[in-house]
């Protein structure tokens, strides 16, 4: 999609979309009072008093546009970064929903002033990108045609150097493109998007010179010790890979490392999940996607500021040399962990990957991002990850990086009392918490057994199990994979 920023609004695309702060309803009476009367009548009739996100939808006799819509803008005190992107996202899903493909606004320029000209013009790229998606590869030419996305718009900006916000408009589309290819990813099926496809698309993601991807395979993983990746590997006939793909563009400078949880599909193992919570298991890649879309944005961003990516990738499946629960295996760093429950399989990946990650790379500070706990979507929904940490300031930029990117993390307690949930008896661990039920504050016991894989590098966990694949579609996203995690860690390596 084409985003253009113009001093005047043309008149050559099919829809034009005018916005309306519901304090100021006769805003639109010098421009047409065909349009104004219309506006009123609906006010009067309550059919749209344009709070934010309604909208009217008509065309203006003289306007060389096919459809003129209005939308509600609600109270200029009570607009946000993320209502940009609401908004953004409704009008195009409207104008798709209207089948006219070319667009020109003035809302844009109507927010000037209430966030900074870059600020602006990156949440409304995002919006603009994240909206106008959906996956159809495997859908026919007919039904392909039926999802056709928005194709050019145009955002009025008279009288002001727009150059901040076209820099804005420019670091959205990157990385609202980044969040997509991770929808692309996570929406593949299962069949398709195996360790060994996934690491053919990181090597394409390579290709861009600034990066550079090694990996590790079945062999070299038994070798190197990774116990607990390769036990959970052993029922799948899709041999386990570590992917590890660098960005480094600042010379002996230190770097910041993002380990993502691979899990490619997870049947939950001799655990096995039951009908309703198997069929999309082909989600539990979202955060090894993410880190590589994220890694692909820092690129394309040019941050400076050197980041790796690190990617553990394997099914969890059953057969013959599958793991079963009570089995005990030994991680990369030392510590035996007795396996209660095989669906608790994610954390064993990450436990090997974190402590490879640490003593082979040696990070200033370590980010794991998983879609690791049902208790999570438990305790705060689709609309927000829970974050699992130690340190203030990293909690402290994570949660700001994701109140600005929309993308939010919701800090859970992590107090001493739970510090020894996943203590085992024959072994140093269990997957398990052994204290009460078991299933007492999964989200934050599964951070605890992470963080038993961490040494001394500053270190947090995001667990985005519940908006990582939504069953209903929002103003911006659709039903499926969302992309989860990519904006926050992209705003947070920014510096947002």
């Amino acid at each position: 999609m084409k985003l253009h920023v113009v001093e005047n609004i043309s008149g050559k695309s099919s829809l034009l979309v005018l916005g309306l702060w519901e304090d100021d309803l006769l805003f639109y009476r010098g421009f047409s009072e065909e349009l104004n009367s219309e506006i009123q009548g609906c006010v009067k009739s309550m059919r749209c008093v344009f709070h934010f996100g309604d909208s009217l939808v008509t065309k203006v006799t003289g306007k060389p546009y096919t459809k003129v819509m209005v939308m509600g803008m609600g109270k200029k005190q009570d607009f946000t970064l993320e209502r940009v992107r609401k908004m953004m996202g409704k009008i195009v899903k409207s104008a798709r929903g209207l089948k006219l493909f070319t667009l020109e606004m003035t809302i844009v320029e109507m927010l000037r002033g209430l966030f900074s000209d870059e600020e602006l013009g990156r949440a409304a790229a995002e919006g603009c990108e994240l909206a106008n998606y959906d996956f159809v590869k495997y859908l026919s030419t007919e039904k392909k045609e039926k999802k056709r996305l928005v194709e050019e718009i145009s955002f009025g900006w008279h009288g002001k150097s727009s150059v901040a916000l076209e820099r804005g408009i420019g670091q959205g589309k990157i990385i609202a493109s980044a969040t997509n290819f991770t929808k692309d990813l996570v929406n593949e099926p299962a069949s398709v998007a195996t360790p060994s496809f996934v690491e053919k698309v990181a090597r394409e993601v390579a290709k861009n010179k600034k990066l550079s991807l090694s990996v590790l395979n079945k062999e070299e993983l038994e070798r190197q010790g990774f116990g607990a990746m390769v036990g959970v590997s052993r029922g799948s006939a899709q041999p386990p890979k570590l992917l590890v793909l660098k960005y480094e563009p600042v010379k002996s400078g230190k770097c910041t490392a993002l380990v993502g949880k691979g899990i490619t599909f997870d049947s939950g193992g001799y655990n096995l999940k039951p009908t309703g919570g198997i069929e999309d298991m082909k989600s539990d890649m979202s955060g090894a996607a993410a880190v590589l879309a994220t890694l692909r944005a820092c690129a394309e961003l040019g941050i400076q500021r050197n980041v790796i990516g690190v990617m553990p990738l394997c099914e969890n499946m059953i057969g013959g040399c599958a793991q079963k629960p009570g089995d005990i295996v030994k991680a990369f760093n030392g510590k035996t962990i007795e396996i209660r429950n095989t669906d608790a399989e994610g954390r064993l990946i990450l436990a090997d990957a974190l402590s490879y990650t640490e003593a082979r790379y040696k990070p200033e500070v370590m980010v794991d991002i998983a879609t690791l706990t049902g208790a999570c979507v438990i305790a705060l929904g689709y609309y927000a990850s829970g974050l699992v940490s130690k340190d203030i300031n990293l909690i402290s930029g994570l949660t700001i990086a994701g109140q600005k990117s929309g993308d939010r993390v919701w800090a859970l307690p992590f107090y001493e009392e739970y510090q020894d949930a996943m203590d085992g008896t024959i072994s140093d661990l269990r997957n398990m918490s052994s204290k009460g039920k078991g299933y007492e504050a999964g989200a934050i016991h599964g951070g605890v057994f992470l963080s038993k894989f961490v040494d001394k590098v500053k270190w947090a966990h995001i667990d985005i199990a519940g908006p990582a694949f939504l069953m209903e579609e929002s103003d911006y996203l659709q039903r499926g994979g969302t992309g989860a995690g990519v904006r926050v860690l992209t705003y947070w390596l920014m510096g947002m």
